[in-house]
């Protein structure tokens, strides 16, 4: 006798976490739910063990076109944003932050993660990658970044908030599956483009 686990299988539906309504996508009663699955992972909603983390998502502020809203700050000949400026802190443009759950791990590089500061020959690379992974609904666009905040040891905010680590995705890959739907965001960054804040504000 095969044993299925419950409320992933048989015609399942998504649980959204933003409504008390369920979505209404049926699995057709074979597959399993991967919206559910991460949502799982995430929160822990069912097993009450929680694997994911908070973070925000700085957000380009765009016009009604698309294009980025430049700051005041930016200089029109060298097209640079002012490091002290109070709107943008040296991003050039006009941003918002968003909070976001997200579950992130490194992923493979050519020298594995044992061996980081393995001494390298002259012009050799060493790419390690972090990859942050999202629910189907988050709203992350080419331009966007990612903002690690400080945790405390339970993994919840440290308050006032401190951002760390700010990561700029190479890539938004957006899984899908049963009928095309998308069932997860993945968005790899390469460690050495990130940007450590020594005194975040």
């Amino acid at each position: 006798m095969s044993i299925k686990r419950p409320n992933l299988f048989n015609g399942s539906r998504s649980r959204s976490l933003h409504s008390n309504s369920t979505s209404t996508f049926d699995a057709g009663g074979s597959e399993v739910d991967l919206r559910d699955e991460l949502d799982e992972l995430f929160f822990g909603y069912k097993s009450g063990i929680r694997h994911g983390h908070q973070t925000a998502i700085r957000h380009l502020r765009r016009t009604s076109e698309g294009k980025p809203i430049a700051c005041s700050c930016m200089n029109e000949i060298t097209r640079d944003g002012d490091y002290d400026c109070s709107y943008c802190l040296g991003e050039k443009y006009l941003w918002d932050e968003a909070w976001y759950w997200t579950y992130s791990m490194y992923s493979a590089s050519n020298m594995g993660l044992a061996n980081r500061l393995k001494y390298m020959p002259s012009g050799a690379l060493r790419v390690d990658f972090k990859v942050f992974f999202f629910r189907y609904d988050t709203n992350l666009r080419y331009g966007d970044k990612i903002i690690e905040m400080k945790l405390d040891e339970e993994g919840n905010l440290v308050v006032p908030y401190i951002r760390e680590t700010i990561y700029f995705p190479q890539t938004i890959q957006k899984y899908r599956s049963d009928n095309g739907r998308i069932e997860y965001i993945a968005a790899p960054c390469r460690e050495e483009d990130a940007i450590r804040l020594d005194s975040p504000e």
